[in-house]
């Protein structure tokens, strides 16, 4: 049988901590500036500051999620390393996705791109909850309530679907707004335990 060789999770999270951080900067850097010093050129740039909002509670969310799961996590593998790799590589997108979406908030391409990277990330997380729940035996009643499946996979998966379904029928913009709900939902929830 092969050994498997377990880790500590301090470079990962270190690793994790940076990347959000490179991207909450990427995005406010991003954010383009008024045309002029007046509150009719700010009010132009809605969308931008909408997309840039739900972006940035995405990254506060993911990073807190993923704090409050790995202050419980005692070892990982190279199978949680390489889908933690894989989840930043696809979270790593959302700034370049959040400008397509600002720029382009009534066409459903960009949105629908913007939603796809959502519901990635949650299915990539998804699978990484199980990976942990298998290495980690000594905190599985704390790991499943943390990792709740039907709270943080399906509901939100329900809810773009849903977005996706106005999307198509007309109403581009209802990704971005489900994304927001699914975000503030998300808040919520890790606020109340």
């Amino acid at each position: 049988m092969a050994e498997v060789n377990f880790m500590e999770t301090g470079r990962l999270e270190a690793f994790y901590d940076a990347i959000i951080a490179i991207i909450v900067t990427v995005l406010v850097l991003e954010l383009p500036q008024p045309a002029t010093a007046s509150l009719a050129s700010i009010w132009a740039l809605k969308t931008s500051y909408f997309a840039y909002l739900i972006s940035f509670l995405v990254c506060a969310n993911l990073w807190q999620y993923h704090h409050l799961i790995y202050n419980h996590v005692n070892r990982i593998n190279k199978n949680i390393i390489w889908q933690n790799i894989l989840l930043m590589f696809v979270f790593s997108l959302i700034p370049y996705l959040t400008i397509f979406v600002a720029n382009h908030p009534n066409d459903f391409i960009p949105q629908a791109l913007y939603g796809l990277d959502f519901i990635i990330v949650d299915i990539i997380l998804y699978f990484m909850a199980q990976s942990l729940l298998k290495v980690n035996k000594e905190n599985e009643d704390y790991l499943k309530n943390a990792l709740n499946v039907k709270e943080a996979l399906y509901i939100p998966f329900v809810i773009f679907i849903i977005g996706f379904i106005i999307a198509i029928l007309g109403y581009p913009i209802a990704i971005s707004i489900c994304c927001l709900i699914t975000i503030v939902r998300s808040i919520h929830s890790s606020l109340k335990s």
